[in-house]
């Protein structure tokens, strides 16, 4: 009792403090460990369900027409002169009209 009082130990302390920080280490990165997985594994789960929802079959799609028809825009570029007229013909038996 003697020596440790004047701060001579036989080293048994620094043994334990060294197993305490190891331990804490440990519980740390399991910790760090867990959280990632489940972070991860709720992504994957709301993938699937995505790629689930996106997968139903015989839906139809709705049909949209666009605001500016794609001919009158060809249109207002060959008069702008944005595109020559060979351009202009080639691009509308693009659109097929």
């Amino acid at each position: 009792m003697d020596l440790i009082a004047r701060g001579h130990d036989s080293g048994a302390t620094a043994i334990w403090a060294g197993v305490f920080w190891l331990l804490a280490i440990i519980a740390i990165g399991a910790f760090v460990y867990a959280l990632t997985r489940l972070l991860l594994d709720r992504r994957s789960e709301a993938r699937a369900q995505a790629a689930t929802a996106s997968a139903v079959p015989n839906v139809p799609m709705p049909v949209v027409e666009p605001a500016v028809p794609a001919r009158a825009i060809l249109d207002e570029r060959l008069a702008r002169g944005e595109i020559d007229v060979a351009e202009y013909r080639e691009r509308l038996d693009a659109l097929g009209t």
